[in-house]
């Protein structure tokens, strides 16, 4: 089996010249390696834009000021009084943005016989992280302090309440692509809130009660994107605003725990499970090497493909090791090798690099048992 490389999506800035100059760089540097799709994120700080036009929204009023500086300097809005959300006021308005993105990618494909099956990946953020960092943005900050959250108990209420319109909005906008561009487009299903969670659940023993939540929100926005035909992977994540984590994890415990919640759900729905990427590495901290970590993989679903994140820039030997642990724990050779989160926050020769080690990774022999 050969592993394919998986591109989270965002380059550093200088590569961004262009809708074409950033794939033909990602085509380049994957040397004729097969990749799962050529990504082509339209925010390099995932929904940064997305909360700061939020405030161009007249329903929209700022409850708690912040400027984004780091985790704990996130605004949060509200609802002004005598208003009712409704889908086109958290839109993300990315239409023809993506048309213009396919259009690029069609020039692209027709003069390469290699992408005769390969599609373009646009990035495609959770419901629930959406309407978390909108209306709860306050609450957030690194570590995910219980007091905090507790504090701002309403703002996460208010998110959850008006959760329904961002899954609405979001089908929308997802409906509409895929009528004009759907044999040409992978959503990549992004989601750190829910890999998070499970994580500040494992902290406090409490993911018996956390992980069915999680994995209904996760297991029924998939099952809804399968019913409009939308192709997608599952990108988890834990948070690397400016290459930091909000949360480092102990092990892969959480996401095996979430995953299979999720899993149990679409099995039941008869809904196939989409690739999952899943990080090894977070923030500027590469992948552990030690086999502990990656241990609680033996007890995952089988019908996962998994995508291993694995690779960073430092080393290549490093990268390697980490898949191997990932791989013999798992039981399965990776369905392909990534980073752990896009390289947007990483310099143009570490990006580099990140490609390079993907490459010698992907080609190493299977290495389970």
């Amino acid at each position: 089996m050969t592993r394919k490389l998986h591109y989270v999506g965002t380059l550093p800035a200088e590569l961004v010249t262009s809708d074409r100059a950033v794939m033909e760089w990602v085509l380049d540097r994957s040397e004729g390696h097969p990749v799962t799709a050529v990504p082509r994120d339209l925010d390099p700080d995932w929904i940064m834009d997305y909360l700061l036009a939020r405030k161009d929204q007249d329903v929209f009023e700022v409850k708690r000021q912040g400027d984004y500086a780091d985790y704990s300097d996130f605004p949060s809005y509200g609802l002004r009084s005598g208003h009712t959300l409704e889908p086109q006021h958290v839109s993300m308005d990315r239409i023809g943005r993506i048309s213009e993105v396919v259009d690029a990618f069609n020039a692209l494909q027709s003069g390469r016989a290699e992408l005769a099956a390969t599609k373009v990946q646009i990035s495609q953020p959770n419901p629930l992280d959406l309407a978390m960092f909108v209306f709860a943005g306050a609450a957030v900050s690194t570590g995910f302090p219980v007091g905090k959250a507790v504090r701002r108990s309403g703002l996460l209420i208010a998110a959850l309440r008006h959760l329904p319109v961002f899954t609405d909005a979001v089908l929308e906008e997802m409906r509409t692509v895929i009528a004009q561009h759907g044999d040409h487009v992978l959503f990549q299903l992004e989601s750190p809130l829910a890999l998070l969670s499970m994580v500040k659940a494992q902290q406090l023993r409490s993911q018996w009660a956390i992980a069915p939540l999680v994995a209904r929100q996760l297991a029924g926005v998939i099952g809804r994107m399968h019913e409009i035909a939308a192709d997608i992977a599952v990108h988890l994540c834990y948070g690397d605003y400016k290459h930091k984590s909000l949360l480092s994890p102990r092990d892969l415990a959480p996401a095996v725990t979430l995953l299979n919640h999720t899993a149990r759900q679409l099995n039941r729905s008869g809904v196939p499970l989409p690739p999952v990427h899943i990080p090894c590495a977070y923030g500027a901290e590469p992948a552990p090497r030690d086999p502990a970590f990656y241990a609680p993989l033996g007890k995952l679903d089988p019908g996962w493909r998994l995508i291993a994140g694995v690779v960073s820039p430092d080393s290549t030997e490093d990268s390697a090791d980490a898949l191997t642990h990932f791989e013999r724990a798992s039981g399965r050779t990776a369905y392909a090798v990534a980073t752990a989160c896009g390289l947007g926050r990483c310099s143009v020769e570490d990006t580099a690099l990140a490609a390079a080690n993907m490459i010698a990774v992907a080609g190493a022999d299977e290495t389970h048992d």
